[in-house]
């Protein structure tokens, strides 16, 4: 989507929100189950992928593409009083997704 004006970068540590600027994912488009990098001003983390969920769906007007990653988390991150704090295989998530309608 457009992320001009707002993104969804947040992380969350004990209940609390804390927001991210614009994070850059580098991954291979082509195998997604290699590590994944992710970076911001905040957040330097690899994501290590265990398991691969696809779902495709062609309706003509509506078409949708989604490969997402099941895996752990592992890196740092700083809160927004400026703690770093390093965590080590975190379970979550990561996807691409493409969609039109």
């Amino acid at each position: 989507g457009d992320t001009s004006a707002a993104t969804e970068n947040t992380l969350i540590i004990d209940g609390r929100v804390h927001k991210l600027a614009d994070v850059r994912f580098d991954y291979d488009s082509g195998s997604f189950m290699k590590p994944w990098r992710m970076r911001s001003d905040r957040i330097d983390v690899t994501f290590t992928p265990f398991l691969e969920r696809t779902a495709k769906t062609n309706l003509l007007l509506i078409r949708s593409e989604v490969d997402q990653l099941f895996g752990r988390y592992s890196g740092s991150a700083v809160d927004d009083l400026g703690k770093e704090i390093a965590f080590e295989a975190i379970p979550g998530w990561a996807e691409e997704h493409h969609a039109r309608w």
